[in-house]
């Protein structure tokens, strides 16, 4: 599997002694306790899941005070800040945000939205002493998951056997609508319980579909989904709106008559990829779109891949 971890290089820290000021401009930090930051954006590509966009840099002093912020779409940001101990956060593809402290920018809200296929929210952060000349790596992560969906199989049988299955839609429920840069429950929600219209539906569904697929027979549609994490532990189906995992729906019509195929998700980390690889039909599906069907009428196994790495793979049937 890629690698698609993205490596910030914050090079050559050097002293700015030679640097000189109008008579009237403000210094920020006594001349000789001055260092210059290089940030050098590594291994990015320009398009795709590993495109890293929009820069952003804070340094924040040994009491998570705000002290700088350089910002650019370029591959390289120089800044200047005090020598000492440093917490120097990276953040990309997101909406240009300024902070205080960092307690606020851990706190600071991330929207689904935000994101964009080839233009993903992430962050990383490193603790490093500024004392002189240095190379920091810091290591960023997307804030969406990913979950795959590969061949759908038609193994109707009974009654159903002989009846034109046409999938109609694939799409996630109960997605998280936000989280917060340092990661906490979300407090907002899309798709809860039933397909709706959302700012992020370019993430998160596939509707208007009307792919055929024949008895025995299989069809793979390509599906790719990209939702924020969702922590909730607990699950439900159906009944009233209560925080519940994120689930993987395919609407299909069987002989004219539309049913659900709900595939329910493990909890959903950040930066880790969901693949469900066969989706084995076998009876007629749930009234709705958020209530598991019995037992047997799908059959699939999922794949937990990291991301960065694609080590530790952990597969489960459910």
């Amino acid at each position: 599997m890629m690698n698609y971890s993205k490596t910030i290089f914050l090079a050559s820290l050097l002293l700015a002694a030679s640097c000189t000021q109008m008579e009237n401009e403000k210094e920020p930090f006594p001349v000789d306790e001055v260092a210059m930051i290089t940030t050098k954006v590594g291994g990015a590509s320009a398009s795709g899941e590993a495109a890293v966009s929009n820069l952003q840099l804070f340094v924040f002093d040994s009491g998570g005070k705000f002290e700088i912020k350089g910002s650019g779409s370029s591959s390289t940001i120089e800044l200047g800040c005090s020598k000492g101990r440093k917490t120097v956060w990276a953040l990309a593809g997101a909406p240009e945000l300024s902070v205080e402290s960092e307690d606020e920018l851990l706190s600071a809200a991330t929207r689904l939205e935000d994101n964009a296929p080839g233009a993903f929210v992430m962050a990383g952060s490193r603790s490093l002493e500024v004392s002189g000349p240095a190379d920091v790596d810091i290591t960023v992560k997307r804030y969406v998951a990913k979950v795959s969906l590969g061949r759908i199989i038609n193994s109707l049988n009974g009654v159903h056997a002989s009846k034109e299955l046409v999938i109609r839609g694939v799409y996630l429920l109960n997605v998280a609508a936000n989280t917060t840069y340092g990661i906490s429950s979300p407090t907002e929600w899309y798709n809860r319980m039933a397909k709706e219209s959302t700012p992020a539906d370019e993430l998160i569904s596939r509707t208007g579909l009307s792919a055929v697929v024949p008895s025995g027979g299989s069809c793979e549609l390509g599906c790719v989904f990209y939702p924020y994490p969702n922590p909730t532990q607990s699950n439900a189906n159906g009944g009233l709106w209560s925080e519940r995992h994120t689930k993987l729906v395919v609407e299909a019509g069987i002989g004219g008559e539309i049913c659900y195929y709900p595939v329910v998700l493990p909890v959903l980390q950040r930066n880790r990829t969901y693949t469900i690889s066969d989706l084995t039909l076998t009876m007629f599906g749930s009234d709705s779109p958020d209530i598991p069907i019995d037992k047997g009428t799908v059959e699939f196994n999922i794949l937990v891949e990291d991301w960065e790495t694609g080590q530790d793979p952990h597969s489960e049937t459910i």
